[in-house]
């Protein structure tokens, strides 16, 4: 099985970081939770991510993950910022 990984980018498209085999759960009108273990842009694993209000609403690339019929998340806000993290996004093609 091949890894998956969804990057996340800022406002602004600076790297984030990413989650690395994440879960998904969807809910009506392309709404999704995407939730997993995330490492930072130097590709160390976090315990829990401190966010900058300023940079959100983050987006996500889709393009890696299967069975996802839109490519990116946008208005995505992070719900649990400790191990595994959780955010919320709005599908986007």
């Amino acid at each position: 099985m091949s890894e998956v990984k969804v990057q996340v980018f800022s406002t602004h498209g600076q790297p984030v970081g990413y989650f690395l085999n994440p879960s998904f759960a969807t809910f009506p009108e392309g709404e999704f939770e995407i939730s997993g273990e995330f490492f930072d842009a130097n590709n160390e694993r976090t315990q829990r991510i401190d966010f900058n209000p300023e940079a959100v609403p983050y987006s996500c690339d889709l393009s890696q993950a299967k069975d996802i019929p839109y490519s990116e998340l946008i208005n995505v806000y992070v719900q649990r910022g400790r191990q595994p993290v959780k955010m919320t996004g709005k599908g986007k093609n």
